[in-house]
C-alpha cells in the first residue's frame, strides 16, 4: 500500500509544494529528516507587504508536518 504526503504551503491558499510516496512502509521521522521547500506564494506576500526577500523556505519533516519557515532576505 502506498501512502502519499501532501507537503503545502502553511498560509494563503496552501498551495501544493510537493507529495513524499512510501511504499508500504511506517513513515518514520527523526530531527534530521526535514524536507525543505520554497514558495513563491510567500515570497511574493513578503514582499507585497513592504517586507523586499530573495527567498521563503518552509521546513516539513517526511510525514508533512510543518516544523519552521525560513525568510531570506
Amino acid at each position: 500500500m502506498t501512502v502519499a504526503v501532501e507537503l503545502r504551503c502553511p498560509v494563503g491558499p496552501r498551495a501544493l509544494l510537493a507529495k513524499v510516496l512510501a511504499a508500504g512502509q511506517p513513515v518514520v521521522t527523526t530531527d534530521d529528516n526535514l524536507v525543505e521547500l520554497t514558495c513563491r506564494d510567500c515570497r511574493r506576500a513578503e514582499t507585497r507587504n513592504g517586507r523586499p526577500c530573495r527567498l521563503v523556505l518552509h521546513r516539513f519533516d517526511i510525514a508533512g508536518e510543518l516544523v519552521e519557515t525560513k525568510v531570506v532576505r
